[in-house]
């Protein structure tokens, strides 16, 4: 049965401290019923939603189905009172399990409560299910990672650049604009202004803590996942960030869960690229059907029988800054990871990529990997919303590979599939007290092109540890097994299989300071290898997924950033440079590198925000600088507002930290 909706804006939700949270409520028209509700709690100002394409017809959507929609501004953001200092802040993750009680205990409400979210949105439903609290009986989390140190802002150990270009001073202007002034009335003005004096940039976090610690292991959901209890659905993709942390977090929950994870970027996968598209909010309401009302929205497909594992597989196509559509098809498996056979392959004299079936003929050897700043424009830029929908994927990575060591296998003789989690075992001998490894397996077609298919990269120096890193000892040689991201992927008969080596990730990952040399040891003493999870045909049927009701735009309708990546020959240097619309503004960004001293590298970046009523006009303006040389970081903050052209306020903060392990 379907309802009508009826909308009410701005309601206020009381927290403890006395401030109040703004909330949207969709409500279906059930003459009396009480019914589920479904929380989203967002930082990114519920005002806007209209701006995240079809993502803000999914309340009334939910509503409709018999549910209350509650889309929550976080404190100190949006329509709310009170001020923010840090993402995943200890008063953000206490107020929304305030708000699911508040939820549990309305008259519309019949005690049970879900919650759902993607990217940030997503993570506070870690936050929340980590916390268990009773009435949150189920949560859907799309396109987000568990781990904030690991996942987002310092992947195997290094500052990632997005964190600086985008992220930084997008929530540098987000969080200082106003509350709408037709929502507050006659408070607008104080809330507005207790925002601006109390608030911090999240920016300042992220670069104090460039090391794992308290700071990080407090948020999310780490380590926790046997705290969890609420019903979990994890919806990933291919071409995001996270695909990966989410099959790793489905593998380690103890609750009732599902995951799926298809080719797209950081969308619901009702709308996002690469195409298949299918519409996950009907499988987002099977899931809170069942969970939050006990029942099977299609009685004969029942949730809790069907495969939880979900990933598609995925067939070469030949690269494209947004590919429209990855060819493949979808596997069921009963677990992650599906059962494989492990198949290796040595690393072999002149980049060779020898099958253990080929007998070895080589003596040991070593082969000698340069350290070059500039290796990694191949890898693509695509992050998290930087260049919606889609732009800046991988591109051919023979690019990159007169830069790294490359390993190249024959042709294969027939299809291989490749599920689950790649590893390499590398024997790698320093050559200075700070490195970093970029490990890239590709699929070569016959015409030479080379598809990125996963990747792995690792701050050496934190080998041991995230948060007590270690100086290498030059000349050591070092054992290493180094899983690769997730994959499914399936090798066609004729192609060959690639591994690439580099020490830099240039575009996604801050330089390493220091020139040096390393090796790679290779034999039967040091056997070098890579190691990939190798399946049979899927023994399951394939999933009904029904299609999506957005039709995807042509391509040449679809907008694009500026994007360009140049080498100065004189100075040494190398820069990527972007303007591109991004959230509900324009982000723009600098980053350099002297590839002559990398320990220098710099990005400066900003982003305008406007908001406009009729005779009023603000513009919320942040700049971010961040800096490296040999000693450490220095980031700096500025964030200015004008109201109609006039100067109505600006700040400005800066910190520096000293370079220890990064």
């Amino acid at each position: 049965m379907t309802y009508a909706v009826k909308v009410i804006r701005n309601a206020r939700i009381p927290m403890p401290d006395g401030i109040t949270l703004a909330a949207d409520l969709y409500l279906p028209e059930v003459a009396g019923q009480r019914v589920p509700a479904i929380i989203e709690y967002t930082p990114y100002h519920k005002v806007n939603n209209s701006a995240y394409g079809p993502r803000a017809t999914r309340y009334p959507f939910f509503a409709s189905q018999g549910y209350v929609f509650v889309n929550v501004d976080i404190r100190g953001t949006g329509d709310s009172d009170g001020f923010s200092s840090s993402p995943t802040s200890e008063s953000e993750v206490q107020d929304g399990v305030e708000v699911i009680q508040w939820c549990a205990e309305q008259p519309w409400c019949d005690g049970n409560v879900g919650m759902i979210g993607i990217s940030y949105t997503a993570g506070v439903c870690f936050d929340a299910a980590r916390q268990a609290p009773p009435a949150l009986k189920a949560v859907v989390l799309c396109q987000m990672c568990s781990d904030w140190y690991q996942g987002m802002a310092c992947p195997g150990g290094t500052l990632r650049l997005f964190a600086m270009e985008n992220f930084a001073p997008l929530m540098a202007a987000y969080n200082y604009a106003p509350p709408a002034p037709e929502l507050l009335g006659d408070r607008w003005e104080a809330v507005w202004r207790e925002r601006l004096e109390r608030s911090s940039p999240w920016s300042l976090a992220y670069v104090e803590n460039l090391l794992d610690g308290p700071f990080w292991q407090s948020r999310l959901l780490r380590d926790e996942h046997d705290k969890v209890k609420a019903a979990t659905f994890l919806i990933g993709g291919w071409a995001d960030w996270y695909g990966d942390d989410l099959l790793h977090t489905f593998e380690r929950l103890s609750c009732p869960k599902r995951v799926i994870v298809g080719p797209w970027t950081h969308n619901y996968p009702e709308n996002a690229w690469p195409l298949p598209r299918m519409s996950d909010r009907f499988e987002c309401l099977r899931w809170f059907d069942k969970y939050l009302k006990g029942l099977d929205t299609d009685p004969a497909r029942p949730v809790d029988l069907e495969p939880p594992v979900t990933v598609f597989v995925r067939d070469y196509v030949a690269p494209a800054p947004l590919r429209r559509e990855d060819p493949g098809y979808f596997r069921n498996e009963p677990a992650w990871p599906p059962p494989a056979s492990k198949v290796s392959f040595r690393l072999g004299a002149g980049g060779r990529l020898d099958a253990e079936s080929v007998p070895q003929t080589d003596l040991p050897g070593v082969d000698k990997l340069q350290y070059r700043p500039d290796a990694g424009v191949a890898a693509g830029r695509y992050a998290i919303g930087q260049f919606s929908p889609g732009w800046g994927m991988a591109d051919d990575q023979r690019i990159d590979l007169g830069l790294s060591l490359g390993y190249i296998g024959e042709p294969l003789s027939g299809a291989l599939e490749v599920v689950g989690v790649p590893r390499a075992v590398l024997y790698y001998q320093a050559g200075a007290e700070s490195a970093f490894l970029s490990l890239k397996l590709c699929d070569v077609a016959p015409d030479g092109t080379s598809v990125l298919v996963t990747k792995a990269v690792l701050n050496l120096t934190h080998l041991n540890s995230h948060s007590e890193p270690e100086a290498l000892i030059p000349g050591r040689v070092y054992p290493l097994d180094v899983p690769l991201q997730a994959a499914a992927y399936r090798f066609a008969p004729g192609h060959r299989i690639c591994l690439m080596v580099s020490g830099a990730d240039v575009l996604n990952a801050w330089p390493t300071p220091q020139h040096y040399v390393a090796y790679l040891h290779r034999g039967n003493t040091q056997p070098s290898r890579l190691e990939l999870p190798v399946v049979q045909p899927a023994a399951l049927p394939p999933p009904e997924f029904l299609p999506s009701q957005f039709e995807p735009l042509p391509q040449d309708q679809i907008p694009a950033p500026e994007y360009a990546v140049t080498r100065d020959l004189i100075a040494g240097t190398l820069a990527c440079s972007y303007r591109t619309n991004s959230g509900v503004g324009v982000n723009r960004s600098r980053y350099t590198v002297d590839l002559h001293r990398p320990a220098q590298a710099s990005v400066v970046s900003d982003f305008s925000y406007d908001m406009s009523r009729p005779d009023w006009m603000c513009r919320v303006y942040a700049q971010c600088t961040t800096r490296s040389d040999a000693t450490g970081m220095h980031h700096s903050v500025e964030t200015s507002i004008t109201v109609n052209g006039q100067p109505y306020w600006n700040k400005a903060w800066s910190t520096w930290v000293p370079r220890l392990g990064w």
